[in-house]
């Protein structure tokens, strides 16, 4: 769609996501195998978006200049990388006006994983006539978000974030009065939005407009019309590195199809990014799964399903490793037990190592003596072990 742009919002530190992003920005984070950036260039460029898209950096933005400048595959796409310092959502938006020439714009996270319509939402956005529009999803646990209301339209009547009961109630007995309403206390915002042009002028105007959620949406909503996108479509954010490690596991499940691992072919339900993977007599490898360049697997190492190897991974011999994921340039020793668990870049893991589930390894962890981890358990420096 010609008269589109969108800007990727792809800043953020990263901090619940810790030891993942102590060297690696979060939209860089890879899930299965792939950057949590492509996934999202994926979704926009599936939309037929053709204007420019702005990627908004600041945490170890280097890295994601790198990559865009040493890859070719988002040629198709007009990205531009301006350098720009925000000081929230909003604001990123605000100081990236003067790149956006179209008449709608779409924002999105660049650190979400999702199969949403993005064609869909936006043609939503075009039949409404609102100045915004916001996606929205149904999840089980509403205590952990706000509350929005809409109206039978879909026009958001109110933003409530984290309410008390004593807030809610008084919100409904108000809105129930003027008209019928759709309480949705169970709903949460996915991280893509849909503007109109006309919205940087607000946000020039209204300075005190920062962050999205907190700011822009309860303002918009209670001065112009803004509509809530509510569909059934797959949506993680990988904000913690347990809800990491289970995107990976939905990924590899192509929940998110028709998103996938990177690879150069699959089958049977392993990815693989080289037909040249060394397996010894008495290895296999158990889909599905994803699996890197140049990784070795010894004899009689079992590689289980909904695994993740990178990147130059070398596993020792009778060696177990289940629904975890590895990053790139790993060792393994012989004879460890790995269970759901997370391990960075630059690790060695000595023979007769056993991983509680939930363990996670940072960057640069070369252990000298077997690891006995506990559930949960995370290793940020080699002080720790």
């Amino acid at each position: 769609m010609d008269d589109w742009s969108a800007i990727v919002l792809a800043g953020g530190v990263g901090s619940r996501l810790q030891p993942l992003t102590t060297n690696c920005p979060k939209p860089m984070v890879p899930v299965a195998n792939k950057p949590m950036i492509d996934y999202n260039l994926e979704l926009l460029k599936n939309a037929g978006i053709t204007g420019k898209i702005i990627i908004i950096t600041r945490y170890l933005h280097q890295q994601i200049r790198d990559y865009f400048s040493q890859n070719d595959h988002f040629d198709d796409l007009d990205i531009i990388l301006p350098r720009i310092d925000p000081l929230d959502t909003a604001d990123a938006v605000r100081k990236a006006s003067n790149y956006i020439d179209t008449d709608q714009f779409i924002v999105s996270m660049a650190d979400i994983i999702t199969n949403l319509s993005v064609s869909d939402f936006m043609e939503f956005h075009l039949k409404k006539k609102g100045i915004a529009s916001i996606t929205l999803k149904d999840i089980p646990y509403p205590r952990a978000f706000g509350v929005i209301m809409l109206n039978q339209n879909s026009r958001i009547l109110l933003f409530l974030e984290k309410p008390h009961p004593e807030e809610l109630g008084l919100a409904v007995l108000t809105f129930s009065k003027k008209e019928t309403i759709h309480l949705q206390s169970n709903l949460v915002n996915t991280g893509i939005y849909a503007f109109k042009h006309g919205v940087l002028d607000i946000l020039d105007t209204v300075h005190d407009l920062m962050d999205f959620g907190k700011h822009v949406f309860p303002y918009l909503a209670r001065e112009y019309g803004i509509f809530g996108y509510v569909r059934n479509y797959y949506w993680m954010d990988a904000g913690n590195p347990q809800t990491y490690l289970y995107t990976n596991w939905d990924v590899l499940r192509r929940w998110a199809f028709p998103y996938f691992p990177k690879a150069a072919f699959e089958e049977n339900s392993i990815w693989w990014s080289d037909p040249k993977v060394e397996l010894a007599p008495g290895a296999r490898i158990e889909p599905p799964a994803a699996i890197g360049s140049a990784v070795e697997v010894n004899k009689g190492t079992i590689i289980g399903s909904q695994t993740v190897l990178g990147d130059e991974v070398i596993i020792g011999e009778n060696t177990s490793i289940n629904s975890s994921v590895v990053w790139d340039h790993v060792k393994i020793g012989n004879n460890v037990n790995i269970k759901e668990s997370v391990i960075c870049n630059d690790v060695v893991i000595p023979s007769n190592s056993k991983l509680a589930p939930g363990t996670v390894i940072g960057p640069n962890i070369q252990a000298k003596k077997p690891l006995m981890t506990t559930k949960g358990q995370i290793i940020k420096d080699i002080s720790t072990i």
